[in-house]
């Protein structure tokens, strides 16, 4: 639905106001803590419902490839409010939003003070702010129209630090979440309000509220030299003949831009310095093994020239290999893309070697038609050029690491993401999805996955912290979260199994997880 609304707004934005002219008299948007604040002042007088209709006023927030909608304003006829909120509770939508304020004909007032606060993300920066105006009946929803508010919010991030206040030393040192002052949770004005005191019985984790001092946090070890290695497959052409990179023949524009997107961040901005790259030119099987072996050498030299012009000078940086004919790539391709009589292929492959006729044979097999299938779909993949580069990235500051996150989130180390995300509320999406951004980039660290457990129970989503959990379950540093979800799903029996394991882990935590279950007997 989101990526809908994105589309229509962009659509709309050139569309003409309706008729009923602007209902926004004054916008302000500023940052306070770590929030992001929109004050609008509204009249909606002119707006008149049916019984049977009503009209929302949704402020969005939009920017490159991201959109978040606002609570709406809600003008509406009484049988229409009642027939909403009777759906709500019988189907309720996903990601429903309840309005900021409902307005009845009975209650109608001349103009609107609206204030939401969210929790601010650094794409919000430069954000544009619009109005986006819907009409409902009783059979479909109808946008009227689209109202840019602010082109450009050019708000102050929160995340800058002003200079000489972090040192060095600080800038490398993880602070602990139980020592940062988290700002206050700042409630958005809603037409009802949940008091979460009366979920307690609910078999789902309430956010925050319930959640935040029974699961576990871990504190990774300070990452001092960050070396880190990235890898690029691109499948270059070539004129006849011709071993030189153009990057204007044929695909190789599109091929290319994955070297763009590995190399960009590297060398520009001071944000890391390279210390190697590995440059390794494959040739299919297909003709001579002394036309494959020149073809191989070749491409991969002339790719060195290549990117020693466009990226990175230096020639000490470069070692340059080949593969004359890549039959370990071609194994690797028939296990994972099988082919018919491929298990033949792979028992003639390890039964014959490369000069005792191998090709020949499978030239032979069945007519030939092995071979043919093999020429088409499986050797092109093997025409490729493989680059690896080695690299150090610097240690950034809370400012940096806050934008880089989102765009370069590889530079960073683990400390330096948890220490963007101390300052989100827990339970909020933007907290949830630090985390998740750390267990994306570190797949095999234990740690980052049962931190992102943590943070998607509190952000009320125990389905996806299995996942996270199923990956370590053989780490003790997981049993507490184990106990956690265990109890949000009911089995109080299991959640104290994994309790008592856990009080040899984090004992005062278990403790009091056990002890918050038989309060609740």
């Amino acid at each position: 639905m989101k990526y809908i609304i994105g589309g229509l707004v962009g659509v709309l934005l050139a569309a003409e106001a309706w008729a009923g002219g602007t209902p926004v008299l004054s916008s302000h948007v500023f940052t306070q803590g770590d929030s992001l604040h929109i004050e609008l002042l509204l009249n909606l007088d002119d707006t008149k419902a049916g019984n049977a209709e009503a009209y929302r006023f949704t402020p969005v927030l939009r920017s490159a490839g991201r959109l978040q909608e606002l609570p709406a304003v809600v003008v509406s006829g009484r049988r229409r409010a009642r027939a909403d909120h009777r759906q709500q509770a019988l189907q309720p939508a996903p990601g429903y939003i309840p309005p900021y304020r409902t307005l009845y004909a009975r209650n109608r007032k001349d103009s609107i003070n609206y204030h939401v606060s969210v929790a601010y993300s650094p794409w919000m920066e430069h954000a544009s702010l619009v109005l986006m105006r819907e009409q409902r009946d009783c059979c479909r929803m109808k946008i009227l129209g689209v109202e840019p508010l602010i082109a450009d919010l050019a708000v102050n991030s929160p995340f800058k630090v002003p200079q000489g206040q972090i040192t060095s030393s600080q800038e490398q040192a993880m602070i602990p979440q139980e020592q940062i002052n988290v700002p206050q949770v700042i409630e958005e004005r809603r037409e009802t309000v949940t008091d979460h005191r009366k979920m307690k019985s609910s078999p789902e984790c309430v956010p925050y509220a319930e959640c935040t001092a029974m699961v576990t946090y871990l504190t990774p070890e300070m990452e001092t030299q960050k070396h880190r290695s990235e890898s690029a497959t691109l499948y270059i052409d070539y004129p006849t003949g011709i071993y030189d990179v153009r990057r204007d023949f044929h695909n190789n524009r599109s091929e290319l831009e994955k070297l763009d997107s590995l190399m960009r961040p590297l060398t520009k901005g001071n944000l890391a310095s390279i210390s190697d790259i590995s440059i390794c030119g494959y040739a299919s099987p297909d003709g001579t093994y002394k036309d494959n072996e020149i073809l191989a050498s070749n491409r991969a030299r002339c790719f060195k020239e290549y990117m020693c012009a466009t990226y990175a000078p230096g020639h000490g940086l470069y070692k340059v290999s080949s593969v004359p004919e890549d039959w370990d790539g071609l194994v690797e391709l028939l296990q994972r893309h099988p082919m018919k009589h491929g298990d033949e292929v792979l028992s003639l492959i390890a039964r014959v070697g490369i000069f005792e006729g191998r090709e020949k044979q499978l030239m032979d097999m069945y007519g030939g038609t092995v071979y043919r299938e093999l020429l088409k779909d499986y050797f092109p993949q093997l025409r490729r050029i493989r680059v690896t580069v080695g690299y150090e990235a610097r240690a950034f500051n809370i400012e940096e690491a806050a934008s880089l996150i989102y765009t370069h989130p590889r530079l960073l180390s683990l400390q330096e993401m948890y220490r963007v995300a101390a300052f989100y509320r827990p339970g909020t999406e933007q907290y949830r999805e630090v985390y998740e951004i750390a267990a994306y980039h570190f797949p095999d660290d234990a740690l980052a996955n049962i931190n992102a457990a943590s943070a998607v129970i509190m952000a009320g989503d125990p389905i996806s912290a299995r996942q996270y959990l199923d990956k370590v379950a053989d780490d003790p540093r997981a049993w507490n979260d184990f106990g956690v979800l265990a109890y949000l799903e009911g089995d109080r029996k299991k959640a104290e199994e994994w309790f008592r394991k856990a009080l040899g882990i984090e004992p005062e935590k278990a403790r009091k997880n056990l002890g918050k279950m038989k309060n609740e007997e």
